[in-house]
């Protein structure tokens, strides 16, 4: 892989680092919205069920943000530390079109879907 390769990786993975980021924010501060405040207290039918159900889909959506982002970081200290496009179960190289694809990858085609099987 060229180093034009790993500058060209490097910027996709800190754009998307910085959108996870806001969006990691926005669903915090959604949770702890006075709004959000009173929907942990008891509201009796649907208002308090809708309010419950709001509440798990910030946690969840909060939640894939969180482990998007924490992926993508250690996508950046692969970089940096000079591993990154190396396997991590097989240590061969991860193919340019995958990481282009999934700058985040820790596992090359072939050990990625070995794994899905497991």
């Amino acid at each position: 892989m060229s180093v034009q390769d790993f500058s060209k990786l490097r910027a996709q993975l800190s754009a998307r680092a910085s959108t996870l980021r806001a969006d990691v924010q926005q669903h915090r501060d959604q949770l702890v919205e006075p709004a959000a405040a009173t929907s942990n207290t008891f509201i009796a039918g649907a208002e308090g069920a809708s309010a419950d159900a709001d509440d798990e889909l910030e946690v969840t959506l909060l939640g894939r943000a969180q482990h998007e982002l924490d992926e993508v970081n250690a996508a950046l200290q692969r970089l940096d530390s000079g591993r990154f496009g190396a396997c991590e179960r097989c240590a061969k190289a991860i193919g340019v079109a995958r990481l282009q694809a999934l700058p985040d990858a820790r596992l090359c085609l072939e050990c990625q879907q070995a794994a899905e099987q497991d």
